[in-house]
């Protein structure tokens, strides 16, 4: 059994919090969301109507535009907690109610912290979150998906963006980092490494690969 939520009394306080978490609306499947900025959008730009109330989506809506994916990304450097819990529910309940699918990714791009112990941790603790919801035993659309296997595309998105003038390299502190982005009463400043050229970003970029 996984250590995230190890027994009995910790998975029953997790269901109050998650009944907590959760507002009275939109009933799928036992979980209930009201209509939110999230779902607003999604029906907005998909046209789909939400499947609540045991009503059933419009299978010529749904065929005409893309299908609705999410995904659930831990970083695998320790157990679930409430927060988590949240986070699975929600992004695996929003993708069933509009016909679509969730993906699972494990975000490991800090492998000194990461271990495959709370991995499997993961995984257990969402098929249980999930349980009796889907046919088959994992909830999630096809593998378990690694953000390492995309470090490729990530940089030559980033390369990308470089060259659109859209994003650079940050030379900031996290003390400096923390001056900058100002408070909830003061705004934040810009940094003075965001006017770098783009040959400079991306020199200090490829040294960073």
């Amino acid at each position: 059994m996984s250590r995230g939520f190890e027994n009995k009394q910790s998975r029953c306080w997790l269901l109050l919090g998650l009944i907590g978490l959760v507002t009275p609306g939109l009933v799928v499947s036992g979980f209930a969301y009201a209509p939110n900025f999230i779902t607003k959008i999604i029906q907005e730009d998909t046209g789909i109507t939400p499947a609540y109330e045991n009503k059933e989506i419009d299978s010529n809506v749904a065929v005409a535009t893309a299908p609705v994916k999410t995904r659930f990304p831990p970083e695998p450097n320790g157990y679930l907690h409430l927060g988590h819990a949240k986070a699975v529910s929600f992004n695996f309940e929003v993708a069933r109610m509009f016909g679509g699918s969730c993906n699972m990714r494990m975000d490991d791009t800090n492998p000194s912290k990461e271990d495959e112990e709370y991995v499997e941790s993961i995984l257990e603790d969402v098929r249980w979150i999930r349980s009796g919801l889907y046919d088959g035993e994992d909830p999630w659309d096809g593998e378990v998906r690694k953000t390492s296997k995309y470090f490729d595309e990530i940089y030559k998105a980033a390369e990308y963006l470089i060259q659109k003038g859209d994003a650079y390299v940050e030379s900031l502190s996290a003390e400096e980092m923390r001056e900058y982005r100002g408070t909830l009463t003061e705004p934040g400043k810009n940094s003075p490494y965001r006017d770098r050229s783009v040959e400079e970003n991306l020199n200090l970029l490829e040294r960073c690969g």
